[in-house]
């Protein structure tokens, strides 16, 4: 029997971030901590929603020490910050370093402890979280909609899943996207995309998440390169954030390696999450093809593949489809962002420590299957 279930009240389109004081209200929240990051305050993006949330008559504190990775220790400086000031809501506003940290404070705030304690729900989270809201502003992770968290480990390098707890709202707008620069556009767009495909291709696939994950495939690699290239058109941010809204929805079926060889490299050179995801989503693909050809097949007929022939020859077009959008796209090689073969070591490693999503993946990643697909990506860039 399959079970999906879905938590958050979703509120997508121009405009959904207004509503953002009047879900906090409903929710009872009178004091609510804001989690973003600095990127976020100083770019202006965050001014629409903190109106609504003042026009709603909440008032609120803003907690912005986050990095690109966030490790416990933000989580804890924000669990820290809503005790101390009494707040009775969060509200995260940002991409998925923030939306994460939001998630991760609400359960320390409700049983205590490390967020460590908490990775693959080796804690189980029994009191009762503040109310939460979260608001996306760029189109990729799909943290809004979904439970889980991922956070840094520091004193192991290691980005660990954590079972975290869901929102009550969602409100994507994709206005709060139209200054998102090229570079994480492009970064998290691909993100959004590995979310889909490994979601229909995961060991916990099924029919809802099926055709959420189709349709997000096609939608973002359709109106992924026009959101890169002119970040201003609200028609190509709008169909990103839904897009990516539907990829983090299809994630309840399950996810892929890729995001195995993503967290390894996030966490030792501290890179943009989506950076990681694209360096290794066609190579986990052609790693998991000749097991589930006609699904790949699938895939590639949502990314405008119309040649014919077998499943298996669909499948990797596809996959060269993949690998074309991604190289079009203002993506640092692994070589750029500092990856040398002395690293290759620690790599497999962290790569083959991520049970969680090596644990989705169809088929097993091997430790030669790790060398031989990070020494690959290596030499191509």
């Amino acid at each position: 029997m399959n079970f999906f279930h879905l938590v958050p009240q979703i509120h997508y389109g121009p405009g959904a971030a207004a509503a953002a004081g009047e879900a906090l209200r409903d929710l009872g929240v009178s004091h609510v901590l804001v989690v973003t990051d600095q990127g976020v305050l100083d770019a202006g993006v965050i001014d629409p929603v903190l109106k609504s949330v003042k026009d709603a008559g909440v008032s609120y504190t803003v907690f912005s020490d986050l990095r690109t990775n966030p490790t416990e220790q933000h989580v804890a400086g924000a669990a820290y910050m809503y005790k101390t000031l009494g707040c009775d809501g969060i509200l995260g506003v940002g991409g998925g370093s923030s939306l994460d940290v939001a998630k991760s404070a609400a359960v320390i705030i409700a049983d205590g402890g490390c967020i460590t304690a908490y990775e693959d729900g080796a804690r189980e989270v029994t009191g009762t979280p503040p109310p939460l809201v979260q608001v996306p502003t760029t189109a990729g992770t799909g943290s809004e909609v979904v439970a889980g968290a991922i956070i840094t480990d520091s004193s192991r390098a290691f980005k660990m899943h954590v079972v975290a707890t869901p929102a009550q709202v969602a409100l994507c707008d994709p206005r709060l996207t139209l200054t998102l620069p090229a570079g994480p556009t492009a970064a998290s767009g691909v993100d959004a995309l590995a979310h889909a495909i490994g979601a229909y291709t995961s060991v916990e696939s099924q029919p809802l998440a099926d055709a959420m994950a189709l349709q997000a495939i096609t939608t973002i690699s359709r109106w992924l390169p026009d959101a890169v290239e002119r970040g201003d058109d609200l028609r190509a941010r709008d169909q990103m954030m839904t897009g990516a809204l539907t990829a983090g929805i299809s994630m309840k079926g399950g996810g892929a390696a890729d995001h195995a060889f993503a967290h390894a490299v996030n966490a030792l050179f501290d890179v943009h999450h989506g950076v990681g995801v694209a360096l290794f989503l066609a190579d986990a693909m052609e790693h998991n093809l000749p097991h589930m050809p006609d699904r790949f097949a699938d895939i590639a007929r949502a990314l405008g593949v119309r040649s014919s022939g077998d499943s298996a020859a669909l499948g990797r077009a596809g996959i060269e489809v993949v690998r074309s959008l991604v190289a079009s796209l203002p993506i640092p090689s692994l070589t750029e962002i500092g990856v040398g073969e002395d690293d290759l070591p620690a790599l497999v490693d962290k790569v083959q420590a991520d049970g969680f999503h090596l644990g989705l993946n169809p088929v097993p990643v091997t430790v030669d299957d790790t060398r031989r697909i990070l020494s690959a990506a290596l030499a191509r860039s």
